[in-house]
């Protein structure tokens, strides 16, 4: 019966571990701000955080439009300083060489951003998914229901050997 309890709390816990990511808009890398105002250089995670509020670890980004969660690719597209042909890199990358910003100091390979208007067209976007970490972890009332279950279901047991 132990057993059977210890599956029982384990099954509980895994089946609310395994939360599935939620998708929530989608940007444009050439959404963000002009190059030459020399903009701070974002990941594709930063750029959402930025967008949809929260934090980059919040977020998942992919390139595939399509809200099934399991084509999320983690890769995000990126224009570059002098590269304007989409460049797709994983959802954390970032460059910036030299002083901070998209365009200090200037010249190519020198900045790679998720989210600067420098040349891209309107076909590079990336597709955001929330990273649905609350549902993770169960509420505390949910807590207690299976802590009252796991203590009855053993109440119960002891009753019958009894």
């Amino acid at each position: 019966m132990k057993k059977a309890l210890a599956a029982l709390a384990l099954a509980t816990f895994s089946l609310a571990a395994q939360a599935v990511p939620t998708f929530v808009g989608a940007y444009q890398v050439n959404d963000g701000p002009a190059w030459v105002v020399n903009p701070e250089v974002y990941s594709a995670t930063e750029a959402a955080a930025l967008i949809f509020g929260g934090k980059a670890s919040d977020y998942f980004i992919s390139i595939v439009n399509s809200r099934d969660h399991t084509t999320i690719t983690h890769t995000g597209w990126y224009d570059g300083w002098g590269e304007h042909w989409g460049m797709e890199f994983d959802e954390n990358y970032k460059l910036d060489l030299g002083a901070p910003g998209y365009n200090t100091p200037g010249g190519a390979q020198s900045a790679r951003s998720a989210f600067v208007q420098d040349g891209l067209g309107s076909q590079f976007v990336n597709y955001v998914w929330r990273a649905d970490v609350a549902a993770a972890v169960p509420e505390p009332a949910s807590l207690a229901l299976i802590g009252l279950g796991v203590l009855g279901l053993a109440g119960a047991r002891r009753r019958r050997t009894s």
